[in-house]
């Protein structure tokens, strides 16, 4: 009879163990003893292309500001830069396809990494992979990107040096003017209005994608003045000698003419920002998207290798 009680408290006490060991059983299936070697094996692996994540990113912000410059020499009407910032990030972007082929064929490396994965990888280290993966299509238009703000810098860079120009040129036509040199005034003059025509030509190809009503008031009140200011020379020329009233009518013309001419360059500053908005600015933004993607992938990738998310024996 003692031998049968001591035989029952024994199973009793079994049994008590077998059930509080099912009480700490994982709920989502996980087994961290049987993915725990094949975990420590690809985790130099996922490091590494960890880095190649992190290079990819500060090439993607170098690219962003590279933009971001390309913007402000544009609104500075600084061609040379905005010129050398296009170029600039042409080759950045070589340099950014290269890096992303190069993450791929990594990721594409690792070991193991089949339909069978998910029984071999423990959950933290598969969803490592997968945030890595996840975020090199966020440099995929990258290309067409830049090659959107290229496009739209080749007349913005068109439409600022003939401005440029026509104000350089008629400048020099004014000072010839002054000096009595009507003759020669009315030469430079009127390559200072070719200038001008060139512009209108840009303007009409930014006209499809842009609202160009600054752009116009510029170059006709511009246009205005070069032909008033060209009457006033060539009614001075028939008479030297004498103010006649036609003289008198072209001095007229030309005061109201100068007096509508912009008094400073902030219309030109709108007139560019227009060109930005027709194609710059969206370029600059999806650059930018793209490098946020990136940031937000290297932290979610940093935390999913932080010490405990990685499974790991008891």
């Amino acid at each position: 009879m003692l031998a049968w009680l001591v035989a029952a408290v024994v199973i009793a006490l079994g049994s008590a163990g077998i059930v509080g060991g099912l009480d700490h059983l994982p709920t989502t299936g996980a087994r961290p003893e049987l993915t725990y070697a094949a975990d420590r094996e690809i985790a130099p692996g996922l490091d590494a292309a960890t880095a190649d994540l992190r290079t990819l990113s500060d090439q993607v912000d170098a690219l962003a500001g590279q933009g971001r410059g390309a913007l402000t020499a544009l609104v500075a009407r600084d061609a040379t830069s905005l010129q050398a910032a296009i170029s600039a990030g042409e080759t950045q972007i070589s340099t950014i396809a290269a890096s992303a082929r190069a993450l791929r064929e990594r990721l594409a490396a690792l070991p193991g990494l089949d339909a069978a994965a998910a029984a071999r990888f423990g959950p933290a280290t598969l969803a490592r992979y997968a945030t890595l993966a996840a975020a090199l299509p966020a440099v995929d238009a990258l290309d067409d990107d830049w090659a959107r703000l290229a496009a739209g810098s080749v007349p913005a860079i068109e439409l600022t040096e003939h401005l440029a120009a026509h104000d350089r040129i008629a400048g020099q036509a004014v000072q010839q003017g002054a000096a009595g040199n009507y003759a020669a005034a009315i030469r430079t003059l009127a390559d200072a209005q070719a200038e001008l025509a060139s512009a209108r030509k840009v303007r009409d190809q930014l006209a499809t994608r842009i609202d160009t009503s600054t752009l116009d008031t510029w170059i006709d009140r511009n246009a205005t003045y070069d032909t008033a200011v060209g009457d006033l020379w060539a009614a001075v020329l028939a008479s030297p000698t004498r103010v006649t009233a036609k003289v008198r009518a072209a001095a007229q013309r030309e005061q109201t003419a100068r007096a509508n001419l912009p008094g400073d360059t902030r219309a030109l500053v709108v007139i560019l920002g227009d060109v930005a908005r027709g194609g710059l600015n969206q370029a600059v933004i999806a650059i930018e998207e793209a490098r946020g993607r990136l940031l937000d992938a290297l932290a979610a990738a940093a935390a999913q290798a932080a010490p405990g998310a990685s499974p790991a024996l008891d």
